[in-house]
C-alpha cells in the first residue's frame, strides 16, 4: 500500500522542573521514530503553485472564502470521511485542513462554507459528526470571515445554547447550556490554554465545540463542554494576505498571514500578526491590541514532522465594569455610561504561548502524535464597580451608588503541558475499532495579589462626576502558591458493531494535586495565612450508542452518558475549609440528519448536573454552590441549501436551577440563563462566477429573560431581538466585507455579575474588512 503521509503531495494546498516531563518524553518520541529514513536536510520537490488567477477562477463556488490562501479543486473529500484511515489521492488533490497531523486521523476534512463534516473536539480522531453519540458545533473560518468575529462574544451566536455569563475579570466566560465554562478551561489545539487574557481569532482556522462532559479525553473539564480552537498551520505554498478593518469608535485593525517554504522543501513557515485600536460605545473604554504568531513546520521524513507554534500576545483595556440597575430598570443609564474612574481604572493582559508538535505515521493504519505546551500570562489590574446603594440628602430621583475599588497589581500565572496520543484502528471479527489511547499531564503555578477597598463614596450614575477618590485597602488575599499538578491516562473506542449499530466508549483515570497557600486579610481575626493541599483521584467514563437505520450518514440516533471531574480554582472563598472538586454528570439523546447533500439538522434533548461549582458573590468573595442543574432541548441547522445560500439557525430551551442549602438557595434559576434563545445568519450569493462574487447575508439573534443575579427575586434582564446584516464582494485577490451590528439600534443587555455590574450590548455599529493578497 502507497505510504499515506506522503508530504510532497500532502502539503500542497492553499490556505523550572514542571517542563521537564514533555521534554524528556519529546526526546524518547524522537528515538522512537528515528529509522533508516532520508535524513532532514534531503532536498523535496514542491509542486509549482498555479497562477493565482487559474486558482481564483476554479474555486468552489459553494461559498466564496474571505481572504483566504487559492484553492485547488474539491472533488473527493467533500460530505464525508468514510474511515480513519487517509485516501491517498485527497492528498494529490491538496485537501488538507492545516491542523496538527496534516492528512491523519488527528486532523479533519478541509471545510468550505459553514458545514463541517468531521471534528476532532469530542474524540481526538477526525470522526464523521454523524457517528458521534454527542453535540459537536464546528465554527469554520468562512463564517468566522462572514461575521467579521474579532472577540469571542462576536462567534457563540453560531452555536446553539451559548450566552455571555457577564464576567467583569474573564471576557471569555459563557454559559454552554446554562453551565459555565471558564476562560481558563478553553483549549487550543487540544491543549488546555488557561488564561484570562481576551482572544484574538486572527490565527484560528476553526472553533470546535463539544457540549456536555468531555473529561475522558479532557481532564479538569467542564461539565459544560469543551472549546478548542485550532489554529492555522504552514501549507505548502507561498502568498501574503494584508488586512485592515476599520469602523465604529475609531477602529483601526491590520493583519497579516504570510505563508512560505524553503527552497529544498524542507521547511515551512507562516506568521499571523495583528495590531488594533479601538475605543468603545462605553465613555473612555478602549483596546490596544498586538498579537504576533509565527508557525514552523520541519519535514523529518515522509513519515514524521515536527512543528514549533509561538503567540505574542498583548491586551490592554480600561476593565469596564458595568452598570447598576436605577430603580429596577437594568437599561435605566445609557449603554455609554462609565461608573468607574478612568483616570485609576485599567486591565493590562500580556500572554506568551508556545508548542512543540511531533507527529509521526507508524503504518497504514496507526499514528503517533506527543507534544508540550507551554503558557505565561500576566493580567495586573485596577478596577472600580458599583457595590450597593448609598443614601443621599436630599434623596434624589436617581439612587446614588456606593463603589468598591479592586487592585491587583500582581496576578501572573504558567501553565505546562504534555500530550502523547496513538490512534488508529483495527478489526475484532467483523466489527471496526477506532480508537485513541493517550497521556495528559498538566502543571500550573499562579501567584497574585488582590485587595478590595472601602467604599470609597457615593456616586451619582446619573451624572457621574469623577475624582478619582482615595482607596483604603479592606479586603484582601496575597496568593503565594496556586499550584495544579495533573496526570491523566485515557483510552476511547469508537466500535461499528454491525452496518447499523456504532459504540462509542470511554474512561479517564485522573489524579491531581492541589495546592492553595494565601493570605486573607481584612476579617475579624486576619489576617489568616491558609494552606490547602489536597489531592483528588477520579475516574470518569464515557459511554454511548448510535444507531443509522439505512447504515449511512443520512439518519442517525443517538444516546450519550459522560461524567466530568475538575479540582477547584482559586480566589477568596467564604469557607476556609478543605474544597471540593467540581463534578459533573450528563445524559444527552437527539437526532442527526443530513437533509440535503449539504444540510445537516441536529436536535436533541439533554439533562446536566454540576455540583461543587464556583460562583463570584462579590468582586471579591467567592463560593462554591451545591448543584446546578440544567435540562432542555436544542435544535441546529447549518450548511449550503444551494451553491449560493448558507445557512446557520439554531434554537435552544433551556432551564438552569441552583440549589444550595448554605446559602438558602433552594431551586432558584441561575444567573444570565435565558429559557429560550435563538439565531439565524444567512448569506446569499446574488452573482458569482468563481472569480467574481456579489453577496449579503442577513442575521438575528434573539436572548429571553434571564435573572441578573444569583439570590431569589433578582432584577430579569429583559428579552432582546438584535437585527445584523453583511455585504460582501470579492474580485480576484480582493476581498471586502461590511459587517452592520443592530441595525435596529435597540438597548440591551448581553449579560450581569449581579444588579449593580450589568453589561450592555453596542448600539448601531459596523465594521468593514478589506483584505489582498499577494
Amino acid at each position: 500500500m502507497a505510504k499515506l503521509f506522503d508530504f510532497q503531495r500532502m502539503l500542497t494546498r492553499n490556505s523550572s522542573r514542571s517542563m521537564a516531563p514533555w521534554y524528556l518524553s519529546l526526546a524518547a518520541a524522537g528515538l522512537l521514530t528515528w529509522q533508516a529514513a532520508p535524513a532532514f536536510g534531503q532536498e523535496f520537490t514542491p509542486p509549482e503553485p498555479e497562477p493565482l488567477s487559474t486558482q481564483f477562477v476554479i474555486q468552489d463556488a459553494t461559498q466564496p472564502p474571505a481572504a483566504q490562501p487559492p484553492t485547488l479543486p474539491d472533488t473527493t473529500v467533500q460530505g464525508q470521511q468514510p474511515s480513519t484511515a487517509v485516501n491517498p489521492e485527497a492528498f494529490e488533490n491538496g485537501d488538507l485542513t492545516g491542523t496538527i497531523l496534516d492528512g491523519t486521523i488527528f486532523s479533519n476534512s478541509p471545510t468550505i462554507g459553514y458545514r463541517a463534516d468531521t471534528s476532532t473536539a469530542g474524540s481526538i480522531i477526525a470522526i464523521p459528526n454523524a457517528d458521534l453519540p454527542m453535540t459537536v458545533n464546528t465554527i469554520t473560518r468562512d463564517a468566522l470571515d462572514d461575521q467579521i468575529a474579532i472577540h469571542t462574544s462576536d462567534i457563540f451566536r453560531n452555536a446553539g445554547g451559548i450566552v455571555a455569563q457577564g464576567d467583569s475579570q474573564f471576557a471569555d466566560r459563557f454559559l454552554i447550556r446554562g453551565q459555565q465554562i471558564q476562560s481558563s478551561s478553553f483549549r487550543k489545539d487540544g491543549f488546555l490554554d488557561r488564561t484570562g487574557v481576551p482572544r484574538d481569532y486572527q490565527n484560528v482556522e476553526r472553533v470546535e465545540i463539544l457540549k456536555g462532559p468531555a473529561s475522558v479525553l479532557y481532564g479538569a473539564g467542564d461539565s459544560a463542554g469543551v472549546i478548542n480552537l485550532v489554529t492555522k498551520k504552514p501549507v505548502y505554498d507561498q502568498f501574503a494576505i494584508g488586512g485592515y478593518t476599520f469602523g465604529s469608535w475609531g477602529q483601526d485593525r491590520f493583519t497579516l498571514d504570510a505563508n512560505n517554504y524553503t527552497a529544498g522543501g524542507n521547511v515551512l513557515f507562516r506568521l499571523n500578526a495583528v495590531q488594533e485600536s479601538v475605543n468603545s460605545f462605553v465613555d473612555f473604554d478602549y483596546i490596544n491590541r498586538v498579537q504576533i504568531a509565527p508557525v514552523v513546520t520541519f519535514l523529518l521524513n515522509d513519515q514524521t514532522t515536527l512543528t514549533w507554534n509561538g503567540e505574542y500576545h498583548k491586551d490592554h483595556r480600561i476593565g469596564y465594569q458595568g452598570v447598576p440597575a436605577v430603580n429596577g430598570d437594568p437599561l435605566a443609564l445609557p449603554p455609554s455610561r462609565y461608573v468607574g474612574e478612568p483616570a485609576n481604572d485599567f486591565f493590562r493582559g500580556e500572554e506568551f504561548r508556545q508548542s512543540l508538535v511531533l507527529n509521526h505515521q507508524i503504518n497504514d493504519e496507526w499514528y503517533f502524535r506527543i507534544g508540550g505546551y507551554s503558557l505565561f500570562t500576566s493580567l495586573p489590574s485596577s478596577t472600580t464597580s458599583a457595590t450597593s446603594f448609598a443614601p443621599a440628602i436630599p434623596d434624589p430621583p436617581a439612587p446614588f451608588v456606593n463603589r468598591l475599588r479592586s487592585d491587583s497589581p500582581i496576578n501572573n500565572e504558567q501553565t505546562q503541558s504534555m500530550i502523547a496520543n496513538l490512534g488508529g484502528e483495527f478489526w475484532t471479527g467483523d466489527m471496526l475499532h477506532k480508537a485513541v489511547f493517550g497521556l495528559e499531564y498538566n502543571y500550573l503555578d499562579s501567584n497574585s495579589i488582590f485587595n478590595a477597598g472601602l467604599p470609597i463614596g457615593a456616586f451619582d450614575p446619573s451624572n457621574p462626576v469623577y475624582n478619582n477618590p482615595p482607596a483604603f485597602p479592606l479586603f484582601g488575599l496575597q496568593t503565594n502558591a496556586f499550584r495544579q499538578q495533573r496526570v491523566g491516562y485515557y483510552m476511547q473506542d469508537l466500535v461499528e458493531l454491525t452496518a447499523n449499530w456504532k459504540a462509542m466508549g470511554g474512561v479517564r483515570f485522573d489524579t491531581a494535586d492541589f495546592q492553595f497557600d494565601r493570605v486573607v486579610s481584612g476579617v475579624p481575626g486576619g489576617p489568616f495565612p491558609l494552606e490547602t493541599n489536597q489531592t483528588f483521584n477520579r475516574v470518569t467514563p464515557r459511554g454511548g450508542l448510535v444507531y443509522q437505520p439505512w447504515a449511512d450518514e443520512s439518519l442517525s440516533l443517538y444516546y450519550t452518558y459522560a461524567q466530568s471531574f475538575s479540582p477547584p480554582g482559586g480566589g477568596a472563598y467564604l469557607s476556609f475549609g478543605p474544597l471540593n472538586p467540581v463534578l459533573g454528570e450528563t445524559h444527552e439523546a437527539g437526532i442527526k440528519s443530513l437533509i440535503t447533500d449539504g444540510v445537516t439538522v441536529t436536535a436533541c434533548g439533554f439533562h446536566t448536573v454540576r455540583q461543587n461549582d464556583t460562583f463570584v458573590l462579590t468582586p471579591s468573595v467567592v463560593t462554591q454552590v451545591g448543584d446546578v442543574t440544567s435540562q432542555g432541548a436544542e435544535l441546529n441547522i447549518i450548511g449550503n441549501i444551494t451553491d449560493d445560500w448558507s445557512l446557520i439557525a439554531n434554537y435552544t430551551y433551556c432551564d438552569a436551577r441552583v440549589n444550595d442549602v448554605t446559602l438558602g438557595l433552594n431551586n432558584v434559576e441561575a444567573r444570565n440563563n435565558p429559557l429560550n434563545s435563538a439565531n439565524i445568519w444567512s448569506r446569499y450569493n446574488f452573482y458569482n462566477d468563481g472569480y467574481q462574487t456579489y453577496g449579503a447575508a442577513l442575521g438575528w439573534v434573539f436572548v429571553g429573560e434571564r435573572p441578573s443575579d444569583l439570590f431569589p427575586n433578582p432584577i430579569d434582564l429583559p428579552s432582546y431581538s438584535r437585527w445584523d446584516m453583511g455585504l460582501y464582494y470579492r474580485r480576484g485577490q480582493l476581498n471586502a466585507t461590511v459587517y452592520l451590528e443592530n441595525i435596529g439600534d435597540i438597548q440591551y443587555a448581553t449579560g450581569s455579575s449581579n444588579t449593580f455590574q450589568i453589561y450592555q450590548g453596542a448600539p448601531f455599529n459596523g465594521r468593514a474588512n478589506i483584505t489582498y493578497m499577494f
